[in-house]
């Protein structure tokens, strides 16, 4: 090899190299980005990446394409084959050599009642996995929802121990300024430095529990566990409590799915029927052609039209009626269920309905108390500024404040949450009802 085909080689392999590392630099930087989500992009995100949600529409999509191939049954089914044959004789008078070739062709086609209703089954699977993925969507849908705004709140409430252990710290630095000017006791030290203490589980636990909770969204939207987000979004809630409680309602999909399930049985049970008690019509044709004496000679065919049914299927104890009965008794189990699941869901709404009114009662008196801290921490404020109060009341009225924000957070979220899941049992969009 000349030296410049040599130093060529090299320089390929340096800019491999080169390269390869701005590819890796580049992907730690793809899973670095900070990603910005509204609760709308991060239910699209979800939609498109959560695996379970893959693997129900992977389930649709065979169920789709078993319902478009099943008129297959209505089309005869055909054989060929292709033999070569040699005479045999236990005097040994036939030449070695003889061999007969031959092949032979065959075709068939069964027609009964019970086929159509086969094929009927087959679209009707179909349309319920269609009506059981719109179900997956929606629960995701939902949970999605729930977790991005009790994330919000987690934050919040993250932020409130945050605080908290840092006006403990403060108290405690000041009881032990005083207790060392002989102005504070011992004890009082002590009492500073334990609630300090008390604290800092409080603020780890508030932490672990926003951590834990924001690695099972990301495993929900299908996005790598080290990819950092932000939420953008709030806890406020400004809908019309009327349209809430009275909205109108469509038929919710587990109730649609039950239908679909009892129609479904419903074709087998017909399926059944006819397949044990109607006749079924058989068609069939077959030719075998063999080469003999130098030409192809077509030895023999037939076509044949018969007309069966199995005698054993009257009989009161046979598989058919056996079959027929437990499809019977499935269908009133499943009528049943639908009747139940119709009361649950009524139960449920008037639940949801009477937990909305109580969270918007609710709101409405915490945010009385949100006032009053308000007010008593501008006249704390008003006071330091005039010399009148020490910083530490002035932090302590701060902290009042944030935590009377707090509660109203936290029923902020109990309201949102009650109108996801009264929206899901409505059967309408979610994230509509205003």
């Amino acid at each position: 090899m000349s030296y410049s085909r040599y130093l060529f080689s090299i320089m390929k392999l340096v800019s491999f190299i080169v390269m390869l590392g701005v590819l890796v630099q580049v992907s730690a930087q793809d899973s670095s980005v900070e990603q910005s989500l509204d609760v709308d992009e991060a239910v699209r995100i979800a939609l498109d990446n959560n695996l379970s949600l893959q693997r129900s529409a992977l389930d649709l999509s065979g169920k789709q394409r078993t319902a478009d191939r099943s008129w297959n049954t209505l089309i005869p089914s055909l054989s060929a084959s292709a033999q070569v044959s040699h005479p045999t004789s236990i005097t040994g008078a036939i030449p070695a050599d003889v061999w007969t070739p031959g092949f032979q062709v065959s075709a068939s086609l069964t027609l009964s009642a019970a086929t159509i209703e086969q094929i009927k089954k087959a679209r009707a699977d179909y349309e319920a996995g269609t009506l059981t993925f719109e179900q997956a969507r929606q629960e995701l849908e939902l949970q999605v929802r729930k977790l991005f705004y009790q994330l919000i709140l987690l934050d919040a409430n993250r932020a409130l121990a945050a605080r908290s252990l840092e006006s403990a710290q403060a108290r405690y630095e000041q009881s032990a300024a005083l207790a060392r000017a002989g102005q504070a006791s011992h004890l009082d030290e002590l009492s500073a430095r334990v609630d300090r203490e008390n604290q800092k589980p409080t603020l780890r636990n508030a932490e672990t529990v926003y951590e834990n909770t924001v690695d099972s969204f990301k495993a929900l939207l299908g996005i790598p566990r080290e990819r950092s987000i932000t939420l953008s979004g709030t806890l406020d809630y400004a809908g019309d409590p009327n349209r809430i409680t009275q909205a109108a309602r469509s038929e919710s999909l587990e109730s649609a799915v039950l239908l679909k399930s009892i129609e479904t049985l419903e074709i087998q049970r017909r399926a059944a029927w006819n397949g044990a008690y109607i006749p079924s019509l058989r068609l069939s044709w077959n030719s075998t052609t063999i080469y003999s004496n130098d030409t192809w000679n077509d030895n023999a065919g037939s076509f044949s039209v018969s007309l069966g049914i199995n005698i054993d299927n009257f009989l009161p104890w046979s598989t058919a009626k056996t079959q027929i009965d437990d499809l019977n008794d499935r269908m009133s189990a499943a009528q049943m269920q639908l009747a139940e699941s119709q009361q649950n869901q009524e139960s449920r709404i008037a639940q949801y309905r009477r937990t909305i009114e109580k969270s918007i009662e609710t709101i409405e008196a915490l945010k009385l108390n949100v006032e009053l801290a308000l007010t008593t921490y501008e006249l704390y404020e008003d006071a330091y500024r005039k010399g009148a109060a020490d910083y530490q009341r002035l932090r302590d009225a701060g902290d009042s404040l944030l935590q009377a924000q707090n509660q109203v957070q936290q029923e902020q979220y109990n309201l949102i949450a009650a109108v996801l899941d009264m929206e899901k049992e409505l059967n309408v969009p979610l994230g509509t009802v205003k």
